[in-house]
């Protein structure tokens, strides 16, 4: 029985185990991960003592060539695998997509550090830390020294055996795949809760289309197209490394073993050649350092994650992606994705779906690099030997029946989408279903024209509520999502949840009364509202008319606009940049100050409320003045627009809760109320729920047949 067919079985019964079992098989995954270990612990060594000999046989002239065919196969295979990623969205249906609040729209670029990654100042921190494209760099250097030495035979000769020995520590260790396979594949089956995909469905069959395409049938044409070889030559004989990669999710542990395939074609194809064969061992871990196919296809998720959010990526902004793209994956993949996504602007939470897609995408991802590893490092070789010859017709065939394949596959993919799984915008739904975090009070709602003043027996407000037995709390009706009304008709919200907290911590009712923004001065003046907890904004004007607690919540200044204008307004120098700008703003002079301020030239125009710009008819008015916050949750109602935070200007906005003037009692008692639901985690928990859209999920168990068929545990 061949190694791949024991791997595939090992595979195959940790799926079904995992099944079975699910959490409870999980302790077996510390085999997977010892498994996983032994391989790698050789594959560092086995990349410098390669590069230092394979580069170390060469002369100058041989090795500038081989960098030189091999650099162009790259750019090439890069060319066209880019080409594949830029054309996934062609999968992507029209649908209506909009997003909560995400950070990513105000916080800086993360920046990596590329310097660090590719330049080793200390080579053994970087052997230390696996920082691969700086041992590489330092491997290469080596090399290219020895290639200037005369009396390197003693090197090299020492070089080879060791190279010899870390292959067969390496082989020896691949026998035991089957059983490490079989603990990894069960720890994730067991463990991964499958209702996570439903969101990636999209995209990974988007995904499996472009990778059957570029791996399976792209770069083994292409192959064929330069080499006096078949598919089945060059795929057959490596299917064990091919199935050992994507069983195990790592293309590293199975480089000794394409790099003695590479061997034997690069032998077949030019067998007087001893600098081809030396090549092999320059190119194997040079092609483990540059991201192939496999890792390029990665960058879809970034173009999936833009579409999802309805913050497509823009063709302004696919230089972009791709030259920073390029540069990121040479280091970790988990550190390229929140990179990319941070530096387009994209929701940084949606990162959690790439973790959950990794473990489908990277097993597939694992496979694409080994075939490009030994189908680019055999061209290359045989490229330096001259055995590859230039067969354009062939050459042209390949890349343009993989354009036309994966052409019809997205739109097969979007048809499928479109007609079979077409979906409505719930968007608005989610919203209007949430549900309060904090446990409800005795709550009614008062008019607020039968409301009288209570006189002024009452020293303080503290006083008034406890002999009222209630706090009587001012709202705004469609504030979002600080105070509006669900589904059911009942008052939801940031604040209604803080209200309700409130209530329960001071032992009364919840006494709630709908105000608009004319009204709260007065009524909080003659004692009729205790306070108003309904996002409120601190500026100056308020200020002059009202006491204010301590800030619980700062807000971002922001504009609302059609999604197609979004990457327009998202820079100071754009904004400056527009002629005749109208801008709606609420009936609030704050907004119209910094609008005026922002951009002199502006014509700015009173709306009174979100609601009134998302419904108009006309195009007038080319943006909305208003937080980010609250315009994100308003773009879920709306999602044909968008939220656009200008760059590097952030202007932050603070909120709190207007009081009685004068009333010192319960201004101390409400800042340090304030403070202690800070301290709590209840402020944390309220802003993740009601800004940032993260519903708190219960914690169950996987489902297993063992626990949920068969009833053995419980």
């Amino acid at each position: 029985m061949s190694l791949a067919t024991r791997v595939l079985i090992g595979f195959a019964l940790g799926v079904g185990c995992g099944i079975f079992f699910g959490e409870i098989i999980a302790p077996v995954g510390v085999l997977g991960d010892a498994f996983i270990r032994l391989l790698q612990m050789t594959v560092l060594p086995y990349v410098v003592v390669s590069l230092m000999l394979g580069l170390g046989r060469l002369g100058p002239r041989e090795a500038a060539k081989l960098l030189g065919r091999a650099g162009a196969l790259l750019a090439v295979i890069w060319i066209v695998a880019l080409t594949v990623v830029m054309l996934m969205p062609v999968a992507y249906p029209d649908w209506e997509a909009a997003s909560f609040y995400s950070t990513s729209l105000v916080e800086p670029t993360p920046e990596i550090d590329f310097v660090d990654l590719f330049i080793p100042a200390n080579p053994f921190n970087s052997l230390a830390f696996g920082k691969v494209p700086a041992i590489v760099l330092f491997s290469l250097a080596l090399g290219a020294a020895l290639m200037g030495i005369a009396d390197k035979e003693r090197v090299l000769e020492v070089l080879d055996v060791v190279a010899g020995a870390l292959s067969r520590v390496a082989k020896v260790v691949v026998r035991f795949a089957p059983i490490g396979v079989f603990a990894i594949t069960a720890r994730a089956a067991g463990t991964l809760d499958i209702a996570q995909f439903h969101a990636l469905e999209l995209y990974l069959a988007t995904y499996l289309v472009c990778w059957l395409v570029v791996s399976l049938w792209f770069l083994p044409a292409l192959t064929t197209a330069f080499l006096p070889v078949s598919y089945r030559e060059v795929m057959g004989p490596a299917r064990d490394a091919f199935v050992t990669a994507f069983a195990t999710g790592n293309v590293f542990v199975v480089m000794p073993i394409l790099a003695d395939h590479a061997k034997k074609l690069v032998g077949r194809c030019a067998p007087d050649s001893e600098e081809a064969t030396d090549s092999v061992d320059v190119l194997i871990p040079l092609a483990f350092v540059f991201p192939g196919p496999g890792t390029l296809l990665i960058l879809g998720f970034v173009l999936f994650a833009g579409w999802l959010a309805g913050m497509a990526v823009t063709a302004v902004q696919v230089p972009t992606l791709i030259s920073s793209g390029i540069l990121a994956l040479f280091g970790s993949t988990m550190a390229a994705i929140p990179f990319l996504l941070d530096m387009l602007r994209i929701p940084a939470d949606l990162f959690q779906l790439y973790v959950v897609s990794d473990v489908f995408t990277g097993r597939f991802g694992m496979l694409a690099s080994a075939v490009f590893t030994l189908t680019w490092s055999t061209l290359g070789a045989c490229a330096i030997a001259g055995a590859a010859r230039v067969h354009r017709r062939r050459i042209i065939r390949a890349v343009v029946v993989t354009v036309i394949l994966v052409v019809i596959g997205l739109l097969g993919v979007n048809a499928f989408f479109t007609q079979v799984v077409s979906r409505e915008y719930a968007g608005g739904e989610r919203l209007a279903t949430m549900v309060l975090t904090q446990p409800r009070a005795e709550a009614t709602e008062l008019d607020p024209a039968a409301l009288e003043p209570p006189g002024e027996e009452f020293p303080s407000g503290l006083d008034r509520i406890r002999a009222r037995g209630a706090i009587r709390v001012g709202y705004r009706g469609d504030d979002l999502p600080f105070s509006f009304r669900g589904e059911d008709g009942k008052l939801i919200g940031h604040d209604i949840d803080l209200a309700h907290a409130l209530a329960n911590d001071l032992g009364v009712r919840l006494e709630l009364v709908s105000i608009d923004d004319a009204q709260p001065a007065e009524l909080i003046a003659d004692g009729s509202i205790d306070l108003v907890m309904s996002g409120f904004a601190v500026t100056a004007e308020r200020a002059s008319r009202m006491e204010f607690t301590d800030p619980y919540l700062d807000l971002t200044l922001a504009f609302l606009v059609a999604d197609h204008r979004r990457n327009e307004f998202s820079s100071r120098d754009s904004i400056k940049a527009m002629t005749d700008l109208t801008v709606g703003v609420a009936d609030l002079p704050f907004f119209a100050g910094r609008i005026q301020a922002y951009v002199p030239g502006a014509r700015v125009v009173e709306l009174g409320s979100p609601q009134a710009f998302f419904e108009r008819t006309d195009d007038e008015i080319d943006a909305f003045v208003y937080s980010a916050e609250a315009g994100s949750a308003w773009s879920l109602m709306y999602p044909q627009f968008s939220v656009a935070v200008p760059q590097p200007d952030v202007i932050r906005i603070p909120v709190a809760f207007p009081l009685k003037p004068g009333d010192e009692r319960l201004r101390v008692f409400m800042n340090t109320w304030i403070e202690m639901q800070r301290r709590d985690g209840t402020l944390d928990e309220l802003y993740a729920t009601w800004i940032l859209g993260r519903r708190p999920e219960a914690s169950a168990h996987r489902w297993s047949v063992i626990r949920d068929v068969l009833h053995w545990v419980g």
